[in-house]
């Protein structure tokens, strides 16, 4: 079937390293198809110009890559906030999301097979990327372009639509090894793919896909650069043996030995936490996912039944429980100080303890993320139309469990007040014990229920071509529950504390339309529309206008203007109030101005330290409003070049989040009402409720460019190169205030940094059976948040990833490789946003180099 170069190019313009596109399945019948971007099917001849990038599952895994994370992470295009690593510093329920153009997780839509998956519970606001099962997936679709006229007003920054197989006949059993230069991060899989029927001889098709995969976890010991640079700053005033305040000073009876490495000197009298060699760099993951898809074909119909299931269970380890203020002693209780560490006796004045649970161990959560979906799908040719339509219903339900190291509030209050637990030094065997939680904290369920209808034609003809409509309507249904167990309110540093239960609900309708318009020859026009009804928050229309002009064949100019809203997600209205510690130390404005202790405050106490924050839903949130802009060149001056640039602009108004703790005590005279105290003046905790915090704009190109050398007798020769730049990303903390930039670095320690520079660089090599790559995954550098001397700037990450690969007798596909081939370790960062320190565990890999095995047998 002959094929315009440059519209093939236009394919897969865009997928740089990762470019591959099969434009049928294996069933032999595909005379029309459809392509993320658009409702309209269309014959192969006529396909269509899209800023869509693709990606084979076959070809990302040569990389080493196990997880629909680590493919999604390597896109230029996505800058994701979320990722496994971030469960260790969070509530997260393990959970790893897509964020296009650095817009946030909110703003991407996650489809499987052109549908919704329903959101995390936990996390609320976005499709969980350990949901989707990398074994079945064929293809992925990245549309790097507002869509909120084609899938739904929430799609502003773009889509991901991962395709399954469409039928699989034999039986595949495969798996792979993944081990480290150092400890800590080995990585195995196993995996089973089986279908018996043939879609176009028999007309019908059976199959099911089973994996499982285990990744063992990275401490702080196992990496240098996660240690080394920890000083007196890192430590915290919450200890063991404790510190306690006696007369606005804090005082430790270990000083000045303390116990190193974990306690070391605070100052001449006090003690401090080493909090951070506690903690896990990466969690502790296993995966198990499972996939069956039934197929019939009758006539021009096929119907089809879908299921999926994933779950996830992340295991995560931190320091142990701050007891911070935990209880005061007075004489006459078993373990009040009579005297001072220098032998100076005390006068009877209440001390107040300042502790760590550290007998109890580092606290231990695991978080079991279930994801199941169901779907229903049917499509064909009806009265000389292309219909499509379907009914999903996807769940996914999350459980925060406590598995070690946390201490019942109430009982330890107990016990150091009646001398159950001596604070000071060994207590009697079970005493810690005595006080130790377990079990279940919370419990969130997340649903979506679905069905739809789309038909398209084409309608009748112009001068230019034929014009094409479609036509289509959803209804859905979305509802969270989220339930807070008895233990966790009393599981102190859980991060869920004293939060109680919630629920809510929503239905959501659509009407939507689109047309593909051939205006003259060479220019072809988009309209679509979509009218969305919310019962909560109201009606919104979103149109999008797009070209595609192709003057000659070498050259083709496209660019598209649309609009896009965003209701809040149920979990922006309905997340349960909760209290947890910042990640971040800061100084009471208070009882400790500008570092010093003052008006009753002392450094142990409320210098330096996390404090602890209330976060929450609202009910009283508005609509997010967004446009967008984009404009690209594509050119193929010769049979083996094709490049493009695709110029990309972003508003969105009215944006949901929280205001970071930083921005409040950054400006306490201006956030008073942020902070609440207890009655001795001390600061309880900082309110940071979910609101709308103002405008986000952000700019950029995506560039790609593709050079295939001549045929030679040593193989077919290619390089790619897929690059995204942004020229600017600004926002406001607050309705019509000063606009701030993390573009190129930290906004103070209020805004994480967006990278100027992202790209994937790939060469690549095929002979017969034979085939190699090397990969280069590279990240600009940035300013750091806190300049420490010369370290101002965290310089670019770039690793190097380098596979071969062998095929026998059409059966056995084996892959051998190395990831971080030249074992970059992750670029110091002198940040303090995250548990883990010393570098940036969102934006670098803490495994290093390792070397991969992966293996594949068709019975």
């Amino acid at each position: 079937m002959k094929k315009n170069k440059l519209a093939m190019a236009l394919a897969v313009i865009g997928i740089g390293a990762h470019a591959s596109l099969s434009f049928a399945d294996n069933s032999g019948e595909l005379d029309r198809v459809e392509v993320t971007g658009s409702n309209i099917k269309r014959s192969i001849k006529q396909e269509k110009a899209l800023p869509v990038t693709i990606l084979r599952t076959e070809e990302m895994t040569k990389q080493g890559f196990t997880t629909v994370e680590q493919v999604v992470n390597s896109l230029s295009s996505n800058q994701s906030a979320t990722v496994g690593a971030s469960s260790v510093q969070s509530v997260s329920g393990g959970a790893s999301y897509a964020s296009l153009r650095a817009l946030g997780s909110q703003y991407t839509l996650v489809l499987l097979d052109g549908r919704r998956v329903a959101s995390q519970a936990i996390s609320g606001i976005a499709t969980d990327l350990n949901a989707i099962p990398l074994s079945a997936v064929e293809r992925i679709e990245v549309l790097r372009d507002g869509a909120s006229a084609i899938y739904g007003s929430d799609a502003i920054g773009g889509v991901i639509n991962f395709i399954t197989k469409k039928s699989y006949n034999g039986l595949t059993v495969g798996g792979e090894w993944l081990s480290t230069d150092q400890q800590g991060g080995n990585t195995g899989s196993v995996n089973l793919l089986g279908g018996v029927g043939d879609l176009s001889k028999d007309g019908w098709n059976v199959y099911g896909s089973l994996a499982y995969q285990k990744v063992q976890r990275i401490t702080t010991m196992e990496r240098s650069f996660a240690y080394k640079n920890l000083s007196a700053d890192n430590l915290s005033g919450s200890v063991f043996p404790s510190n306690f305040i006696y007369k606005g000073k804090a005082y430790n009876p270990a000083s000045p030995n303390c116990q190193p490495p974990y306690a070391l000197p605070l100052d001449a009298n006090a003690c401090g936490e080493m909090s951070t060699l506690f903690m896990d760099l990466t969690p502790e993951v296993e995966q198990l996912t499972a996939l069956a898809k039934g197929t019939k074909r009758i006539g021009d119909h096929e119907f089809s039944l879908q299921y999926m299931g994933a779950r996830n269970v992340s295991t995560t380890r931190i320091s142990p429980t701050p007891l911070s203020k935990i209880v005061t002693l007075l004489p006459g209780d078993k373990y009040y100080p009579t005297t001072l560490p220098d032998g100076t006796p005390t006068d009877g004045s209440p001390v107040v303890l300042n502790s760590r649970s550290v007998p109890l161990g580092p606290r231990t959560t695991k978080s079991t993320s279930d994801t199941q979906r169901l779907a229903f799908n049917a499509e064909g040719l009806l009265a000389g139309w292309d219909y499509r339509s379907g009914a999903v219903y996807s769940e996914n339900k999350t459980t925060i469990n406590y598995k070690d190291g946390y201490a019942n509030e109430t009982l330890i209050r107990q016990a150091f007040k009646d001398g159950t637990i001596n604070p000071f030094g060994p207590s009697a065997p079970g005493a810690w014990d005595s006080v130790r939680l377990y079990g279940d904290g919370w419990i969130a369920k997340y649903s979506t229920a679905l069905a739809d209808f789309k038909a398209s034609k084409e309608l009748f003809s112009l001068p230019a071509g034929m014009l094409a409509a479609a036509f289509g309507a959803e209804v859905r249904h979305e509802k969270l529950d989220s339930q807070i167990q008895d233990t966790a309110r009393n599981a102190i540093g859980s991060g869920i504390a004293n939060s109680q239960s919630t629920s809510g609900q929503r239905n959501a309708s659509a009407l939507y339309a689109e047309a593909e318009i051939p205006v003259v020859k060479g220019l072809e026009l988009q309209v679509a529309s979509r009218f969305d009804h919310y019962n909560d928050f109201g009606n919104s229309f979103n149109p999008k206008v797009a070209f595609k002009y192709q003057p000659v064949s070498q050259v083709l100019f496209r660019g598209s203007a649309s609009k896009g809203f965003r209701a809040p997600s149920l979990y922006d209205v309905f997340m349960p109030d909760s209290q947890t510690y910042t990640a971040n130390k800061f100084n009471d404005p208070v009882r400790c101005p500008n570092g010093s202790p003052a008006n009753g405050g002392n450094k142990a106490q409320d210098c330096n330290q996390q404090f602890m924050v209330q976060q929450g839903g609202s009910r009283s949130l508005s609509p997010e409003k967004a446009s967008s802009l984009t404009f690209g060149i594509v050119i193929e001056p010769t049979k083996s070049i094709t490049a493009s640039a695709d110029f990309w602009w972003t508003m969105i108004q009215n944006t949901i989040g929280v205001l970071d703790p930083g921005a409040i005590f950054a400006d306490p005279a201006k956030y008073a009402d942020r902070f609440v105290r207890n009655a001795d003046g001390s600061l309880d905790y900082v309110k940071t409720p979910t609101e709308n915090l103002g405008n986000l704009s952000a700019a950029g190109v995506d560039l790609s460019f593709a050079f295939r050398f001549p045929k030679s007798v040593y193989g077919d020769f290619g390089i790619n190169l897929d690059g995204t730049y942004t020229s600017k990303y600004v926002q406001q903390l607050e309705k019509g205030g000063t606009y701030y930039s993390p573009l190129g670095g930290w906004y103070q320690d209020i805004l994480s940094p967006t990278l100027r520079w992202k790209h994937s660089l790939a060469f690549s090599w095929a002979r017969a059976n034979w085939s190699a790559q090397l990969v280069q995954n590279y990240s600009s550098g940035y300013t750091d948040m806190n300049p420490n001397g010369e370290n101002h700037n965290v310089k670019p990450y770039s690793n190097w990833n380098l596979s071969g690969t062998h095929i026998w007798n059409k059966k056995l596909t084996l892959t051998a490789g190395v990831k971080n081939l030249f074992d970059q370790e992750p670029p110091f960062s002198n940040q303090t946003k995250t548990f883990q320190f010393g570098y940036d565990p969102v934006l670098a890999d803490p495994v290093g180099r390792a070397y991969f095995l992966k293996a594949s047998y068709k019975l």
